[in-house]
């Protein structure tokens, strides 16, 4: 079952305020932003559970946890492991604690969120014979406040080869704070969706050309489909996308040795000669034989290839697919905790794009 640490009661100074410990609440009624300690909340074993999934869309209901997510694959533990920071804004301490005691974590193998009194104990993560596990932050009361969130660092097996889904969004009701994305050690599929942070990945590099399926390492050998002996029928996949008018700088770090089709494209608007557009890159020099889509060859914010085709008789566009897409290129307003109240906010270029081997 799902092992559930205890959170210990947060003490008076436990959370930070942008203003010493101590000192008196903000007054005027002007909100300010006061995040967490981190927290470890609970934990179970990776044996058995195919689907990782951290996050949830802005549905309108108490299930959003517009911040950060890092995903770590660590050597010498056989445990998925989950942290949780939560943040709010406030006009005082008191109000921020009341915010922080409806922040609760959610993990729960349904991929529907319903309050935790309409689960059942066999619904949480780990519960035996469960294979998936949703993980997200609950808002207890009706209406979850908009600028209500948390981040999480989740902590997985190196070499764990199951599905990671991470959906996060932005919080910016009160100063533009956004949320990024972080994987170091993927070893199976991933998709990421998010509003205009930036994400990086890097990629484990024994990573499986079919991630999930037993049968992988005979399949490369065998030459790949349509191999007769091959078993495995879907390429690993890495999908990471903006939402709608979102920009993103993103970086997919590969292993050099790998067969791949990728593609990335800025879906910004830019004009002829323009001096402001964003870049998609793939470093061919420092990853292998790269075969560059001649129709985008000089478009330089979409970028397509195969790399490393290992030739007959495995069929072109089977490779890895990394498929990297920002919504817009623009100079992105963001700021951190530490300078939330800075005039004016400063600026960030967003949308670049690059795939690389060993630049992570």
């Amino acid at each position: 079952m799902f092992n559930r640490l205890p959170v210990p009661a947060l003490l008076a100074c436990s959370f930070i305020v942008l203003a010493a410990c101590g000192s008196p609440p903000p007054s005027g009624g002007t909100n300010e932003p006061y995040i967490d300690e981190w927290q470890t909340i609970g934990a179970g074993p990776a044996d058995g559970i195919s689907l990782l999934s951290i996050g949830n869309v802005d549905t309108g209901d108490n299930f959003i946890n517009r911040g950060d997510v890092e995903v770590i694959y660590a050597e010498g533990t056989n445990e998925i492991t989950f942290e949780m920071q939560r943040f709010t804004s406030a006009t005082s301490r008191d109000r921020a604690q009341d915010a922080f005691d409806r922040m609760e974590f959610w993990g729960y193998s349904l991929a529907t969120a319903v309050p935790p009194n309409q689960a059942s104990p066999s619904d949480q993560c780990f519960a035996d014979g469960n294979s998936s596990c949703y993980v997200r932050l609950y808002y207890v009361g009706q209406d979850q406040p908009a600028r209500t969130g948390a981040n999480f660092r989740v902590t997985v097996p190196a070499g764990w080869d199951g599905d990671l889904r991470i959906v996060t969004s932005d919080n910016t009701i009160d100063f533009p704070q956004r949320s990024n994305v972080t994987v170091d050690g993927l070893a199976g599929n991933l998709e990421v969706a998010l509003d205009s942070g930036n994400v990086n990945v890097r990629v484990d590099p024994s990573i499986d050309h079919f991630a999930g399926c037993a049968a992988s390492d005979q399949c490369e050998e065998d030459g790949f489909p349509p191999a007769p002996d091959c078993t495995c029928d879907t390429p690993t996949s890495i999908t990471i996308e903006n939402n709608e008018g979102q920009a993103s700088n993103i970086t997919v770090d590969v292993p050099e040795d790998r067969w791949y089709n990728v593609i990335l494209e800025n879906q910004g608007n830019f004009s002829a000669g323009s001096d402001f557009v964003c870049n998609a890159t793939i470093d061919c020099d420092d990853i292998g034989e790269c075969d560059i889509n001649p129709d985008f060859a000089n478009v330089v914010w979409h970028e397509r290839a195969e790399i490393n085709y290992p030739g007959d008789p495995a069929l072109n566009g089977n490779g890895i697919n990394v498929f990297v897409v920002s919504s817009a290129c623009a100079d992105i307003e963001t700021v951190e905790f530490d300078n939330w109240d800075a005039d004016p906010y400063p600026e960030e270029k967003h949308g670049d794009l690059r795939l690389c081997s060993g630049c992570l």
